[in-house]
């Protein structure tokens, strides 16, 4: 076969494409005119087909049976099958129901089944139900079918071709929505230390905001929230309070850190209580005073002088009388509380070592026997034993103008006290929240003594809280978290800050956010400075390295011989056995115990019966559609030409092969005949270039005119 492209317009060029060696004139079609070889400023070109090998020559019968047909029956038999798998998965589901996952080797083989249902069953439905279509309507076509069936048939292979067909038709059939809902089932399948306290305070200030707010810390200790953040008054009749999953602001709760919890299940849900005690502190307000700095001070030290906070020019006796206290009694260069720090506290309540509680209040040892225990029961109804211990909070701002050099104090008194609480906690596994908190009906130990009733633990923890973050300029960050607990307590600038910047005044808080916020910060760094590396987590799995069962309230008595009890004692006379015992604990901290309701939650099958419908009724109707199809396509006869661009050139006057039309191999299979066409070249075109109305068809070897917009065609 040769391809000669001629035209008389000099701008075509000319191509061959050689079937053959002979190259031959294409002359014009009967029904047209034929184009005359000199003919001037004709838009028309032609191709020539002189000769398509394979091509049947002679009329044969309708096509038989051979082993790729076979082959291909056999393919069809599998496909039709397949569906034949959903519906054994829907049975394995309804098997499945409500036995547990669990060790099931079954249940897992049919999970793994399960999960490559939305991948195999939308190919496996358009598969079958795009060629079902195409064999019923080459069925009804033999024998006799509206046009408009037909293209709805071959068009719904597809949900979008189903519905596109229907608009673009303009004419709603019975076929078109039977074969969309149809199309649709295919896509439902597929939808100790104060250094190391420190740090971990220090990472606690800065923890993000929904941290702080949440239930547990930033190490997954569970935390306790306070009962001043709550209305008492709507309690339920046991006096629970019901606790929300977050809370509005830190001070809410009663620390930053929470309780490390040992012994939890690997699985399910628990439900204990446990009784927590936290220190709240009652702040008045704020007094303003100068800060008593310079050299020459008057006798009136109310007057004018230098108020810078050099230690060198510091006056100690005035700042004496401005801060008395326990910790800081002897104030002096050597012994500056505002040394690396913009703020410090101090008690004004004496101790039980202070010459001043051993002359005027012998009873001030029995503040810290009655903390321990509940010796002296008749002393404790005393008004002495009831009083809270008063501390002094004191405060460095900047005083105007502005980077003047010279600083103010603000001095405020406050209360402290011990509150006990009982808390229900609720814990997924590891993940625990604090469920309803109600004031402890088993610690009732008078509120108004604190640990701090020991000089050892009051007089280390007073000085190194306002420590715990040490910056060189400015107010530490501690105090610009009681200013703003929602806020990063750092200045985040390069450059250096003005003095009204860098530090900040605590007087601005009012006294009873002051107090709430004081105590968050002072619990935080209380509950780290006992024992910091008990809130890291890895904590050991064996209960009896925490010590025997106890309660908070009795938990020293466990550790004490029977004829030995804090509760009983003074604490001088059982302290030392206490302390030999903790030196043989290896734990982080001694655990009180309590008792979990807990409950395991075992994963079992369920079916959704619906979808299990739907699987079922689409499987069974793609099955026997595919079947009958199965059976259609046997008995019929022609050949299949629906659907293919090949199907255009069955008796086509207008592709032409040498002197005729493209005439036999009726027979032929669509893609059989483009197989042995695959190499003639045809164009949609005008094949009455010449006259004054085109008319477009599909050709191949006769002249043709390019499509032009403004032309009218036939």
């Amino acid at each position: 076969m040769n391809l000669d492209l001629n035209s008389n317009d000099s701008r075509h060029l000319g191509r061959k494409l050689a079937y053959a060696s002979e190259v031959s004139e294409i002359p014009g079609l009967p029904d047209s005119p034929t184009l005359p070889i000199a003919q001037s400023k004709s838009k028309t070109w032609a191709t020539s087909v002189t000769h398509v090998p394979s091509w049947p020559q002679d009329a044969r019968p309708l096509k038989k049976r051979n082993w790729i047909s076979n082959l291909y029956s056999v393919g069809d038999v599998i496909l039709v099958i397949l569906p034949v798998y959903f519906i054994l998965l829907g049975v394995a589901v309804i098997t499945l129901n409500g036995k547990p996952t669990k060790d099931n080797n079954f249940g897992a083989k049919g999970e793994f089944a399960i999960h490559l249902g939305p991948t195999m069953f939308p190919v496996v439905f358009a598969a079958i139900s795009g060629r079902s279509m195409k064999m019923y309507a080459r069925y009804i076509a033999e024998r006799g079918a509206n046009i408009s069936t037909l293209e709805l048939l071959m068009a719904s292979q597809s949900v979008w071709g189903t519905i596109e067909s229907q608009l673009l038709m303009q004419r709603l059939t019975l076929v078109g929505p039977a074969a969309t809902a149809f199309g649709l089932g295919s896509t439902y399948e597929g939808n100790g230390k104060f250094v190391d306290a420190g740090a971990l305070y220090s990472a606690a200030l800065m923890a993000p905001l929904k941290t702080k707010i949440g239930p547990q810390d930033p190490w997954g200790n569970v935390k306790i929230t306070t009962l001043e953040a709550f209305d008492l008054s709507k309690a339920n009749s046991e006096g629970w309070v019901i606790v929300p999953t977050s809370m509005s602001t830190p001070e809410d709760y009663a620390s930053l850190v929470g309780l490390p919890l040992v012994g939890l299940p690997s699985d399910g849900i628990s439900r204990f209580s446990l009784v927590y005690n936290y220190l709240s502190v009652a702040c008045g307000s704020f007094n303003q005073t100068p800060f008593p700095g310079g050299v020459d001070i008057p006798d009136n030290w109310k007057g004018l002088y230098d108020h810078g906070t050099s230690p060198q020019n510091t006056y100690w006796t005035i700042l004496e009388e401005i801060a008395p206290g326990e910790v800081w009694s002897n104030k002096s260069t050597t012994s500056n509380p505002l040394e690396n720090t913009s703020f410090f506290v101090d008690t004004t309540s004496p101790w039980l070592s202070s010459p001043f509680a051993r002359r005027d209040w012998p009873e001030m040892g029995g503040r810290l026997d009655i903390f321990f225990g509940n010796i002296y029961q008749s002393m404790s109804e005393e008004k002495k034993f009831r009083t809270n211990r008063e501390l002094l909070y004191v405060s460095l701002y900047p005083m105007i103008p502005v980077n003047s050099g010279e600083f103010g104090l603000n001095v405020a008194k406050y209360s402290l006290r011990q509150n006990h609480v009982e808390a229900m906690v609720r814990c997924d596994q590891e993940q625990c929240v604090t469920e309803k908190i109600m004031k402890s009906l088993s610690d009732t130990r008078l509120a108004s003594l604190t640990g701090f009733e020991h000089t050892l633990i009051s007089s280390s923890f007073l000085k190194e809280f306002p420590k715990a973050v040490t910056l060189q300029f400015g107010s530490s960050p501690t105090e610009r978290f009681l200013t703003d607990t929602s806020s990063l307590p750092f200045i985040q600038r390069v450059g250096p800050a003005d003095q009204d910047v860098a530090y900040v005044n605590v007087s601005l808080v009012p006294p009873e956010l002051f107090s709430r916020k004081l105590s968050l910060s002072l619990n935080t760094f209380y509950q780290l400075s006992m024992q910091p590396t008990g809130y890291f987590g890895s904590l050991s799995k064996n209960l009896s390295e925490y010590g025997p069962d106890t309660l908070p309230v009795t938990d020293i008595n466990a550790f004490l011989p029977s004829n030995l009890s804090a509760t009983a004692n003074t604490f001088l006379s059982w302290y030392p056995i206490f302390r030999n015992a903790m030196e043989h604990i290896e734990s982080p901290f001694i655990g009180a115990t309590t008792t979990a309701n807990v409950t395991t939650m075992r994963e079992i099958f369920v079916c959704n019966f619906g979808w299990l419908a739907l699987l079922l009724a689409a499987s069974g109707i793609i099955f026997v559609a595919g079947g009958v199809a199965l059976v259609l396509k046997h008995k019929t006869l022609g050949p299949e030409i629906f659907g293919f661009v090949t199907s255009m050139t069955y008796d086509n006057p207008y592709v032409r092969i040498a002197d005729g039309t493209l005439g036999g191999g009726t027979t032929m299979d669509a893609m059989e005949r483009a197989r042995v066409l695959k190499d003639v070249k045809v164009y949609i075109g005008d094949v009455r270039g010449d006259d004054d109305t085109g008319h477009i068809a599909m050709a191949s070897g006769v002249p043709l005119r390019k499509l032009e917009r403004d032309r009218l065609y036939s």
